[in-house]
């Protein structure tokens, strides 16, 4: 009977069982040669499944190089098996020689020389073709020329304008590359001149990724120099470079420099901000800096109008300064500061991403730790947001300025200590400033005086034309676009508490059911103003004095109310999980559509572009926001932005797709 032998593929076949599509055959061959019916079997489904349901492919591409490998594996073996089997050696009687006489039945003498052995030869190896997967790094061509150009000097040559959302080597033309070279050789010499903004990014993400610089301390200090020599100028610098610095100081361990040292006018809640205020823990009294306590502050103290009124250097010093008394005063009557008797007990678990939008190595890189979460902690937010507004009440009386803040609930003792410390520190300040131009004592000619006053009223005469007395305009209606804006994305019901309030002076007892129009009203304040337009004092409704003016204005001057189905939402909310639904509350609209833009296009870049142009701002700055409300209400971002075309991430792209509206 003729025996079966197991036999191997050859190099083509075993070629062939990584190319998709027709790998089957490479099953199908195997099985053929070996008489194998479980492989003929496989490889004929494989081939029809493949082509009946194209969408099945590669998952039966994996499968067929798995079951190829574990066949060849099986012959390869049982050969092995066959080789080392012992084989019965032929007896050959030599009928020529005479054989000599056996002694007994069973010992035989065979003729001719001893058998030699001789060794299997070793059987060829050969390596099985692999399939490698290469993930290309987009940035990766920068970096390498970062290398390349780290000690590059660029001769004097003329500015050439440089826009670009993500820019690098790449996006520049040679004379552009010529004028940044020459720009970054002046800057390394301290000469600050003047450039375009994305210049100044290509230059941060070289010294983010250590290029320019020999210690990271030497890092550090370039950074913040490039930051405050342009950041009047290009306030975009704050919303990234705050950040940015505080991770590198992190990366380089560089403990000597406070990560709260730079002031980040967009501070918030977020695990950044927790890192920063536990930095301060252990101080007495607690020495917060003015961006970190307006993080921790749900009145904004840069929208204020009495800041914005040219009081911003006084405010900067003097509420930290007021933290700081309360603090003291708390651990004297007490023995703990304002952190542990308001902010969290415990610690927990919390991540960020650090150097977020950044074109460097290190960018989006998950960082994990565990730090007490004092900046989301309402019972510290509502205590810090009391001092403030106290503080500014005091700093406004001994000003001189109309109007104050309402609903504040700050302890007698407290609020008298705070009176006492500003107008010892400030009165005297406001009485020196306001003395210090005395009037010149001057000497009238009264003869002359009643000759200028005849010719005066002679032409007045000649020039007057009857005309309605016109109204005096307001000096404070600095902010009617806003509230006008808060106005117009009410619904009808919550207008009409406005209407009760206009009514009443501003002033109007609560009734039932006013809770959530009042909710409605401030959530729009918080997104226009930055601050809550209504306040509750003792059982009435007040608006705030600062917006009085502005309330006045519209209810005198009734903007058109859109029709209702104009002012139809991107998302549908009803659709969105719950935890989404204060995230969509917090966006602006142009937030919103940007978010729409990304979630509904391929390529958005264009659609965000015109969105940024209307609301005057960047496409980065939109993304970098929803990614920061995005953290503050769920935990994580929500676009990545790392790619040259941003897109949602992929575990909240359904639910987002899902609810467009």
């Amino acid at each position: 009977m003729k025996s079966t032998t197991p036999k191997l593929p050859g190099k083509f076949c075993r070629v062939l069982s990584f190319i998709p599509w027709i790998n089957w055959l490479s099953v199908l061959y195997i099985g053929i040669v070996n008489t194998n019916a479980l492989h003929i079997i496989c490889g004929i489904v494989y081939a029809v499944i493949t082509f009946a349901v194209p969408s099945t492919a590669p998952v039966f591409w994996i499968v067929g190089i798995i079951q190829y490998i574990f066949a060849y594996r099986s012959i390869k073996k049982r050969m092995a098996s066959a080789e080392t089997l012992p084989v019965k050696p032929q007896e050959k009687a030599n009928i020529h020689s005479p054989s000599p006489t056996a002694p007994g039945f069973s010992d035989m003498v065979l003729p001719g020389e001893p058998e030699k052995k001789q060794a299997v030869p070793a059987r060829p190896q050969y390596s099985a073709p692999t399939v490698r997967v290469s993930i290309h790094d987009p940035h990766e061509k920068f970096f390498a020329d970062m290398k390349r150009f780290a000690q590059k000097d660029g001769k004097a040559v003329p500015f050439v304008p440089f826009m670009s959302y993500w820019p690098t080597y790449e996006s520049m033309n040679k004379s552009q590359q010529a004028w940044y070279f020459y720009w970054r050789s002046q800057v390394r010499q301290g000469n600050y001149i003047d450039t375009d903004l994305s210049y100044i990014f290509v230059l941060i993400y070289e010294l983010l990724s250590g290029t320019g610089w020999e210690t990271p301390r030497d890092g550090y200090k370039k950074l913040t120099q490039v930051w405050n020599a342009y950041r009047e100028r290009f306030p975009a610098l704050d919303r990234y470079l705050a950040d940015w610095i505080f991770d590198f100081a992190r990366q380089h361990e560089l403990t000597d420099f406070s990560l709260s040292e730079q002031e980040n006018p967009h501070a918030s809640p977020s695990a950044k901000t927790d890192l920063m205020i536990a930095q301060h823990a252990s101080e007495v009294p607690l020495k917060l800096s003015f961006s970190l306590i307006d993080a921790l502050c749900d009145y904004s103290i840069v929208s204020s109008k009495f800041y914005k009124d040219g009081n911003q250097e006084l405010m900067r010093e003097a509420i930290p300064r007021v933290v700081a008394l309360a603090d003291a005063a708390l651990q004297k009557k007490t023995g703990k500061g304002i952190l542990d008797t308001y902010g969290p007990t415990r610690a927990k678990k919390q991540e960020y991403y650090a150097f977020a939008s950044a074109v460097c190595p290190q960018a989006n890189q998950k960082i994990a730790f565990t730090v007490k979460g004092y900046s989301a902690y309402p019972k510290l937010r509502a205590y810090i947001n009391e001092l403030v507004r106290y503080g500014e009440n005091s700093l406004r009386s001994l000003c001189g300025c109309r109007g104050r803040l309402r609903g504040i609930t700050l302890d007698p003792e407290t609020s008298k200590l705070i009176d006492s410390f500003l107008a010892k520190e400030y009165g005297n300040r406001q009485k020196t400033d306001s003395s210090e131009e005395k009037p010149a004592k001057v000497v009238l000619n009264f003869e002359s005086i009643n000759t200028l006053r005849e010719e005066s009223d002679a032409v007045r005469e000649a020039l007057s034309v009857e005309e309605p007395e016109a109204k005096a305009e307001k000096a404070l209606l600095t902010d009617v676009k806003e509230v006008t804006s808060i106005y117009l994305a009410l619904s009808p019901e919550t207008r009409g508490l406005l209407n009760r309030l206009q009514k009443s002076a501003w002033e109007a007892p609560s009734q039932p059911g006013d809770e959530v129009l009042i909710q409605e009203i401030n959530r729009q304040s918080e997104r226009y103003l930055g601050r809550a337009l209504l306040v509750v004092e003792n059982s009435d409704i007040i608006a705030e004095d600062d917006y009085r003016d502005e309330l006045a204005y519209i209810y005198e001057n009734p903007p058109a109310i859109p029709a209702e189905e104009a002012r139809t939402k991107c998302f549908d909310a009803s659709l969105l999980p719950e935890e989404f639904r204060g995230f969509m509350e917090a966006l602006s609209p142009e937030q919103e559509k940007a978010l729409f833009a990304v979630t509904a296009s391929v390529d958005s870049q264009p659609e965000l572009e015109k969105i940024a142009e209307e609301a005057l701002t960047m496409p980065q700055i939109l993304l970098d926001d929803i990614n920061a409300a995005a953290m503050q209400y769920l935990g994580d971002i929500l676009i990545d932005t790392a790619e040259e075309s941003p897109h949602i991430l992929d575990e909240y792209a359904p639910a987002l797709k899902k609810s467009i509206a």
